[in-house]
């Protein structure tokens, strides 16, 4: 195991999100601009999404969790043939469970596209799907692998030629008139090619045995996690679900799709911190220091904080800007749930952080009551906003439900370690974030009339990030460690610039 950095695998991985973002966000401005996809294509794949997740969902049974949690520890006990022997049970079980799965899936695709397009014309993209699905499954065996053996560098590697590769061969495709069968097609096919690098990345990285490690225990960590995977389904899914249920109208699926996946890039400023201290929490809880936990748990709020008030705010009041620049005046309508639901990453962000410390010291049983009692919140809050608001309703649905799961997750953990939430950083940055607002209000419903659309997106993020940065700098919120963490995270190239920088901040 390459010695373990996590200022720089959280930035490898952040990089390496953030390209995957960045690239999904020109994926969608070439297809929606060009219209190589329409507004119901973009619905259709939506729904094929949430088919794929589904899939995945229910054949690996969060084993790939697992893989990760009991290798880490396992190793950092020294004990290499029973890390070997967990990867090897682990990845015998899910692909046996694919393959069953892959074969269910087939024969129930006549079904399922009478039900989401009344006809069964979708057959076959159905199946390309589900085939791609099971050729992600594969690629999540492969990633569980690394992040266990702190390869944080070859994880962010495989995301960057995975999506890289799919979404060029999709807009080509897409481009040729071949709809959204030819983006499941340009999926898989960036899913092979993944798939060849991370194999060729795990050859030799773990001792071959013999041996098998018994499922049982296995199982019992990962079961609970599983169940709480299928109210996660609910959570991120039911609402593009319900909406093309009740309403049938891919169009307005589409917009609303277009909306989350939108929101979602702002999962970049905090998932992979969170996957990155993930080992590191396993570790500790193996080691019983529960202490080191603590410390864990604060150092990362104080980064999340920093960066993701001032960037969900900021969004939140330029959302019809943001949209229109990316896709088009005909995706504004998307505004208004675009705001809530970025507001709503904000709490998703620290409910991600204590959530993951939950399953990183076993108690998946507590992760598995706060995703239960999420999904119930959330079906009733869809059931009873989307009838009155349609998208509206479903974004204020995700608000209500995100923070009913951070009051249940502060509950529980509470109970098992002191949580140490940085307070220093959380008031700074809330303070910080609001000397923006007024000078983005300003720009988005006044000067936003007298200039292009680029050119006030161009004004919007420059003035955010001048008065954000000044802000910091007034109230003293960076300090000399901070730095030293940056210069542990980047290439030492470029640390005479980070000392520059620190100069002038840090007072």
């Amino acid at each position: 195991m390459e010695t373990v950095n996590l200022p720089g695998g959280a930035l490898r991985l952040t990089l390496a999100n953030a390209s995957q973002y960045i690239i999904l966000a020109l994926f969608y401005m070439i297809v929606t601009k060009t219209n190589a996809l329409t507004q119901a294509d973009i619905g259709t794949l939506s729904i094929l999404s949430f088919l794929a997740s589904t899939f995945s969902l229910l054949t690996v049974i969060a084993l790939p969790t697992a893989l990760t949690k009991f290798t880490s520890e396992k190793l950092g006990k020294n004990q290499n043939e029973e890390a070997a022997a967990t990867q090897k049970t682990i990845i015998k079980t899910v692909v046996t469970l694919s393959i069953i799965g892959l074969a269910v899936a087939i024969l129930s695709s006549q079904l399922i596209s009478q039900y989401f397009w009344n006809n069964t014309e979708y057959i076959i993209i159905l199946i390309l799907n589900f085939t791609y699905a099971f050729l992600s499954n594969l690629m999540g065996l492969c990633r569980s692998s690394l992040h266990a053996l702190y390869l944080f560098g070859k994880m962010a590697t495989i995301t960057i030629t995975y999506i890289l590769s799919s979404r060029i061969i999709a807009i080509i495709l897409a481009l040729l008139n071949m709809g959204a069968t030819g983006v499941i097609i340009g999926y898989i096919i960036g899913a092979i090619i993944a798939l060849t690098v991370a194999v060729t990345f795990l050859r030799g990285k773990l001792q071959k045995t013999t041996k098998n490690t018994p499922l049982k225990p296995l199982l019992r960590f990962s079961f609970p996690l599983f169940l709480g995977s299928i109210t996660g389904i609910i959570l991120n899914s039911a609402d593009i679900i319900i909406i093309a249920s009740l309403t049938r109208d891919l169009s307005l699926t589409g917009i609303y799709g277009i909306v989350v996946s939108s929101v979602g890039t702002l999962t970049i400023l905090y998932a992979s911190m969170n996957t990155t201290v993930f080992p590191a929490l396993s570790a500790h809880h193996g080691l019983e220091k529960p202490e080191n936990i603590s410390k864990i748990i604060k150092t990362t709020s104080r980064y999340i904080i920093y960066i993701i008030f001032p960037s969900c705010i900021g969004l939140s009041i330029i959302a019809p800007t943001a949209l229109t620049f990316f896709y088009g005046s005909a995706y504004t309508t998307g505004a208004i749930p675009l705001a809530i639901l970025s507001i709503t990453t904000i709490v998703m962000a620290l409910t991600s952080l204590l959530l993951t410390t939950l399953t990183a010291i076993g108690k998946t049983g507590q992760n598995l009551k706060i995703n239960i009692i999420a999904a119930i919140s959330t079906i009733l809050a869809l059931i009873a906003l989307v009838p009155l608001f349609e998208t509206t309703g479903a974004a204020l649905a995700r608000l209500t439900t995100q923070a009913i799961a951070i009051t249940l997750a502060v509950y529980i953990l509470k109970k098992e370690i002191k949580i140490r939430l940085d307070k220093e950083a959380l008031w700074k940055s809330a303070a910080s974030t609001m000397a923006t607002v007024p000078f983005l209000l300003t720009i988005e419903l006044i000067l936003s009339t007298k200039l292009s659309t680029v050119q006030t997106l161009a004004l919007e993020v420059l003035t955010a990030a001048a008065i954000y940065t000044l802000s910091l700098y007034i109230l003293k919120a960076l300090k000399k460690q901070d730095f030293e963490l940056l210069k542990q995270a980047f290439p030492k190239p470029l640390t005479k610039y980070i000392n520059i920088i620190e100069r002038i901040i840090v007072r």
